[in-house]
C-alpha cells in the first residue's frame, strides 16, 4: 500500500513538472522596436558612362543681307560757294569736294556715282527732295527763251567737281545761284559691283535701288 502511494505521488509530481515546463515554453509578447542604426558611409562613385552620339547637323541658315564693306558713301553735302570760270565764252559754276576714297584704282576699275537733290529750283521744276544721278538737265523758260541747266560731276583722284552750265549763261556769279542744292557720292570698287549678292547690280539711275542693294542708309 505504501508503495502504491509513493508511486502515485511521483506521478503527480512528474505531471506538475511537465505542465510547468509546457507553460514556460510558450512565446512571450514582442519587445519594443530598437532604434534605427547610423547611416553607413557613401560608397565610391561608379565609372562614367560612355558619351552619347552627336546630334545631326542643323540646316544652313539663309544668307543675310549685303553689308557696305568696301563701298564708300558720303552724307548729303550742300556747297556753300561756287567758283565761277569762263571757257570759250561759257560760264561754269564749280564746287570741288575733297574725296579721299577716289584713288587711281577706283578710276581705273571702280565706279563713282554722284546724286543730286536740286531743291534750289521751284518745286514745279524739281520736286522737293527728289534724287537723280548726275548728269542732270533741266529745261525752263526765261522770258521767251528756253534755258537748259546741265549739272555734271567730274571725278579725279581725291576730288569730285560739281559743275553747272547754263545754255544761256543765266548765272553770272556765285550770288546768282540758289544754294539749296545738295549732293552725295557713292564709290563702288572694282569687283564689288556684282559680287555682293546673287542678283545683278541695280540700275545706277535708281537711287533707292542702289541704296537697298548695297545696304546704304538713305
Amino acid at each position: 500500500m505504501k508503495a502504491t502511494s509513493s508511486l502515485f505521488k511521483k506521478a503527480v509530481i512528474i505531471l506538475l513538472l511537465a505542465t510547468l515546463l509546457a507553460a514556460c515554453s510558450k512565446t512571450g509578447p514582442a519587445g519594443p522596436q530598437g532604434q534605427t542604426g547610423a547611416t553607413g558611409a557613401t560608397g565610391a562613385q561608379g565609372p562614367a558612362g560612355t558619351n552619347g552620339t552627336n546630334g545631326a547637323t542643323g540646316a544652313t541658315g539663309s544668307q543675310g543681307p549685303a553689308g557696305t564693306a568696301n563701298v564708300i558713301y558720303s552724307e548729303w553735302f550742300t556747297p556753300s560757294a561756287y567758283t565761277v570760270t569762263t571757257t570759250f565764252g561759257i560760264i561754269h559754276l564749280d564746287y570741288n569736294k575733297s574725296t579721299p576714297g577716289i584713288t587711281q584704282a577706283i578710276l581705273d576699275n571702280g565706279t563713282v556715282l554722284t546724286y543730286g537733290k536740286l531743291n534750289g529750283y521751284d518745286s514745279a521744276l524739281w520736286p522737293t527732295n527728289q534724287v537723280a544721278l548726275l548728269p542732270i538737265t533741266i529745261d525752263y523758260q526765261i522770258g521767251t527763251t528756253t534755258n537748259i541747266d546741265t549739272w555734271s560731276a567730274n571725278a579725279t583722284v581725291g576730288n569730285i567737281e560739281i559743275d553747272l552750265v547754263s545754255s544761256t549763261n543765266a548765272y553770272s556769279g556765285d550770288g546768282s545761284i540758289n544754294h539749296a542744292h545738295s549732293f552725295r557720292y557713292i564709290i563702288i570698287p572694282g569687283g564689288v559691283a556684282g559680287a555682293r549678292q546673287s542678283s545683278p547690280p541695280p540700275d545706277y539711275s535708281n537711287y533707292d535701288a542702289v541704296c537697298k542693294y548695297y545696304g546704304i542708309p538713305e
